[in-house]
């Protein structure tokens, strides 16, 4: 009987595309950066084909804009991205409640009280990247977790510019509370063990809300 699938090679375009996006969202390409092809290919040790498909899957994830006879830029944001961004999770991030609340089980609540667990051990021990990647677990465990490929899809389209924005906050607020992020994903569980819907819409509504006004704050103090 088999019970394993074949291992699929990475394509060199998914590495260039994870290699710039990390630098992206980490702040080591900076907004308004020119991104140019014979930079990447150099550093990158690969060809202009996949840079070059590359930075096409990354116009479309919304983290590089192509200027008209000049190229490739790290895309900057405005308030009004900011605000589109995080109304368009909240609305997205709703609908997967409606979806998965009649279905929740025991399971999906315990794995994300674990989820959360790992991201207060993380913030004790500083360590942020770990931190950002299993905020996003959080709620990706709630939007994957209705098999609507559609909602799936539209998030995910979003999650890269989100990052991004949560680095250029915490580069900005260098003293942040993280545990902010704790305590809101407490209340969205919360929510969700009193399979009341009301109550986790109200709280990704303000959640968003809060986290939009700091990121445009971010905004304000990078002069961007």
């Amino acid at each position: 009987m088999k019970f394993l699938s074949q291992i699929q090679p990475v394509s060199l375009r998914e590495q260039v595309v994870e290699q710039v996006r990390t630098a992206i969202i980490e702040g080591r390409l900076r907004p308004n950066d020119h991104i140019t092809e014979a930079n990447l290919t150099e550093q990158l040790g690969v060809s202009r084909t996949p840079v070059r498909e590359a930075l096409i899957l990354l116009e479309r994830e919304g983290l590089v804009v192509f200027a008209p006879n000049r190229g490739a830029f790290v895309r900057v944001f405005d308030e009004a991205d900011v605000e589109d961004i995080f109304s368009m999770r909240t609305a997205l991030e709703n609908f997967a409640a409606e979806l998965l609340l009649p279905h929740v089980t025991a399971d999906d609540l315990a794995q994300l009280d674990s989820i959360i667990n790992q991201q207060e051990d993380a913030i004790r021990r500083k360590d942020f990247n770990n931190v950002r990647s299993l905020d996003m677990a959080f709620h990706r465990y709630l939007v994957h977790n209705n098999n609507n490929q559609l909602l799936t899809r539209n998030w995910e389209e979003i999650v890269a510019q989100i990052a991004a924005l949560l680095y250029m906050r915490a580069d900005a607020m260098p003293d942040y509370d993280e545990m902010l992020a704790v305590r809101d994903h407490r209340a969205i569980l919360d929510g969700y063990r009193a399979h009341n819907l009301t109550a986790v819409h109200e709280a990704n509504r303000r959640i968003n809300n809060r986290v939009a006004g700091e990121c445009k704050r971010a905004l304000a103090i990078n002069n961007y």
